[in-house]
């Protein structure tokens, strides 16, 4: 028995004495700066914040802290690397939700592009607390994000936190393996304007938001500016969005204003986007259906006297303004009550549905702008 327990210790020394002995990987960083900003609409300061936001001192606290999150946008890069790590430096960082996962609030999400051309889903990782002052040792430690990779050349983007500011970003790879800047993979420019359904609440990945598998299945450029719970027709946002001069609008607005501010603002805000680009088409959707109202009559008429109010203002909106469109497909996230996390938003399943909904109706229209 001594010798039994004997055995047992020094086995479980020479395990500890390897461990230990075990090297930590050997990784080359570059700065995410020197390779490809994929969803950026505005030049800014800080590369990863969506608006300088100190340029407009109307912009409420709240309206400022979501422009200096990184969602909607990415890092395209090509490498022969058989590992890849992310190194981020955060500022603000905010648990959205008790629904929203680490990997969307401060984590990254790593498609690869597989050999019949399509963007593939690779990893979602995160460190498993969040970043904040007290953990920032912890924290500032790089995030494996795939080992065992091919050595074969590879297009990879990684998507960026959804409710996170970041001050710095690294892309590391395996010693000796080459990353390099490639040209932005998708096609134009399409600012993407809207809610938390925009911004990406309850997404179980950053790149698993509605803009981003309608920018991968169509190979377009949306870029997107979501507003969580502050995507109410603000005619400033209509300045700065069109001061971006992209190719064309698309905007998720109903979903946050009242009834009372649709009807005093839409104009407003058409007439600031076309104050600087007065031809590129704006494509307003319809609100998706919530399941909270399944058995709620209150929540219910509510819900519904928006999405009819929507649509009877819209039908004379469309008529008003030239280039001017209303996308209204019912049922966008099925019928089958299944994708809602939290009775508001859908979970990736659900956003996903709600990509194909409008997917089609949505390049009909920008076929008619030579935008393909």
């Amino acid at each position: 028995m001594r010798k039994l327990l004997l055995a047992l210790v020094c086995a479980a020394m020479t395990l500890s004495v390897s461990a230990q002995k075990k090297k930590a990987p050997k990784i080359d960083f570059v700065d995410a700066t020197q390779l490809t900003m994929v969803g950026k609409l505005c030049e800014t300061t800080n590369p990863y914040h969506r608006v300088e936001v100190e340029k407009y001192p109307d912009f409420t606290k709240r309206e400022a802290q979501l422009l200096k999150m990184s969602s909607g946008l990415a890092i395209a890069f090509s490498t022969n690397a058989t590992a890849i790590y992310v190194k981020a430096q955060y500022g603000n960082v905010i648990q959205w939700s008790q629904y929203a996962p680490l990997a969307t609030t401060c984590g990254f999400n790593l498609f690869i592009k597989n050999d019949e051309g399509e963007w593939t889903w690779a990893s979602s990782k995160a460190h498993k607390i969040v970043p904040n002052a007290k953990n920032k040792e912890r924290t500032s430690k790089p995030i494996t994000m795939y080992t065992g990779l091919s050595r074969d050349l590879k297009e990879c983007i990684i998507y960026l936190p959804l409710y996170s500011e970041l001050e710095g970003l690294e892309i590391g790879v395996n010693k000796g393996a080459t990353i390099e800047a490639i040209p932005v993979p998708f096609r134009h420019k399409i600012a993407v304007f809207g809610s938390s359904f925009t911004h990406g609440s309850c997404a179980s990945g950053a790149g698993l938001t509605w803009p981003a598998f309608l920018s991968r299945s169509t190979g377009l450029h949306l870029c997107s500016f979501g507003m969580s719970g502050n995507s109410k027709l603000q005619p400033m946002i209509g300045e700065i969005l069109g001061e971006t001069k992209a190719d064309a609008y698309i905007c998720d607005a109903f979903s946050n204003p009242s009834v009372t501010q649709i009807g005093a603002r839409i104009r407003p805000f058409i007439e600031a986007v076309r104050k600087s680009n007065p031809n590129a088409p704006i494509i307003f959707l319809n609100t998706i259906y919530r399941e909270a109202r399944n058995f709620s009559a209150r929540y219910e008429k509510k819900e519904q006297s928006r999405i009819d109010y929507v649509e009877n203002i819209m039908a004379a909106v469309v008529k008003e303004y030239k280039g001017v469109y209303f996308v209204n497909v019912p049922n966008q996230t099925g019928t089958d009550h299944i994708t809602s996390a939290d009775g508001v938003h859908p979970y990736s399943y659900g956003y996903h549905r709600w990509a194909q909904a409008i997917e089609k109706p949505i390049l009909k229209i920008l076929k008619k702008h030579k935008i393909k």
